[in-house]
């Protein structure tokens, strides 16, 4: 009700046929007219939405029925909510910035939409963790020409030129990075080379039509919808026994990388060169020493460049590019440990063993299984 993605609705029509559920799902907003829509005589057990108008919320609560909301807009009304994971959504955006070296992201104002505020609130907590500073753009809530005039200004207070630097954005979701790719395009700002751009819920009818790929946190919607259907399921089942007043959160896959993203935050063509050959080669078994000898240069001076330019030293640089691949084969395969050790550039199973549990804090085997049952890092 008054907002439809289509994910959502598959995710809950999974769990329909599993109950014996049949849905009625009114798709804009003279559908639910209380006049002459269906809610006019609807007489149904439950209702799943994102409700906005007041006046529904007096006829849903007047029906006397569970409703499961998925959204966080304020009311009085004491009804089940099962929202994205923003906290979550924050952190991974932080840390996806963090993982190319910027050091300064910048978002928009957020509307007071309480999403977005939650989003805002998180990146900006794990931010400050990283020694990395969020500035909110103050002009426009929306992306418009004004954003890149905005932009401009500041680093013109500065003394710097926003053309000559490489910073990050964070969209509080696809349309808004959507919209801001297209921006920068017309007004010739390289993507991601001069603002690097995180959207979020990986909406494949807003990415399939950008000429450049979109990196993503995908808040995994349909899975929104099979958690909202269950819920909405164990409220019908066991009522006395569900906490009317809590918000249930729904975590969310994890970042999607593509172009818009795929961009060191460097300018030190010594250090930027050398991220990409560890990129490249970070799986032979490689050191910081075989990192100097390829740059040509000295292995003191190869971190120092490291020290001023980035957020990692060259041996934590390649530690974590091996963690990455390994986290993607025990997500994606059933490859055992020694496969994945000898494929990620690990001399040994214990020293993969080693270096991923002090990443996460558990094994590698523990990682895989966990994920197999939806729990994430």
């Amino acid at each position: 009700m008054e907002w439809y993605d289509y994910r959502i609705h598959k995710g809950v029509a999974q769990m329909a046929r599993k109950y014996g559920w049949h849905l009625d799902c009114p798709k804009n907003q003279s559908s639910i007219s209380l006049k002459s829509g269906i809610l006019k005589d609807w007489d149904g057990d439950g209702c799943i939405a994102m409700i906005e108008s007041n006046e529904t919320f007096e006829y849903l609560s007047n029906k006397d029925l569970p409703i499961v909301d998925l959204g966080l807009r304020a009311h009085k009304i004491p009804v089940y909510r099962m929202a994205t994971d923003n906290e979550k959504i924050g952190m991974l955006a932080a840390e996806h910035f963090r993982d190319f070296g910027h050091r300064e992201i910048f978002v928009l104002d957020h509307g007071k939409n309480p999403m977005f505020v939650e989003r805002l609130q998180s990146l900006k907590k794990h931010c400050k963790r990283n020694d990395c500073m969020v500035t909110i753009l103050q002009s426009v809530s929306e992306i418009q020409y004004e954003t890149i005039r905005e932009l401009e200004e500041i680093f013109e207070k500065r003394g710097e030129k926003l053309r000559e630097k490489s910073i990050g954005f964070f969209a509080y979701n696809d349309s808004v990075a959507a919209d801001l790719i297209s921006l920068c395009l017309r007004n010739g700002i390289n993507v991601p080379e001069n603002i690097a751009i995180l959207g979020v819920d990986n909406d494949d009818l807003i990415i399939s039509s950008l000429s450049l790929g979109l990196s993503s946190v995908d808040s995994d919607q349909e899975g929104l919808g099979i958690s909202s259907a269950k819920l909405m399921h164990s409220i019908l089942e066991y009522e006395n026994n569900i906490n009317t007043t809590k918000t249930f959160r729904h975590r969310p896959k994890g970042v999607v990388a593509r172009r818009s993203t795929d961009c060191y935050a460097v300018r030190n063509p010594l250090v930027s060169n050398a991220l990409h050959w560890i990129q490249n080669n970070f799986y032979t078994g490689i050191q910081a020493t075989d990192v100097a000898e390829a740059m040509d240069v000295s292995q003191q001076g190869l971190q120092k460049a490291f020290a001023k330019n980035y957020v990692r030293s060259p041996g934590n640089e390649i530690r974590e590019q091996r963690l990455k691949a390994v986290v993607l084969l025990l997500k994606t395969t059933n490859a055992n440990l020694n496969t994945i050790a000898k494929n990620c550039g690990f001399y040994s199973v214990n020293s993969l063993i080693n270096s991923f549990r002090k990443k996460f804090q558990t094994t590698p085997g523990k990682f895989r299984d966990n994920h197999k049952h939806g729990k994430s890092y």
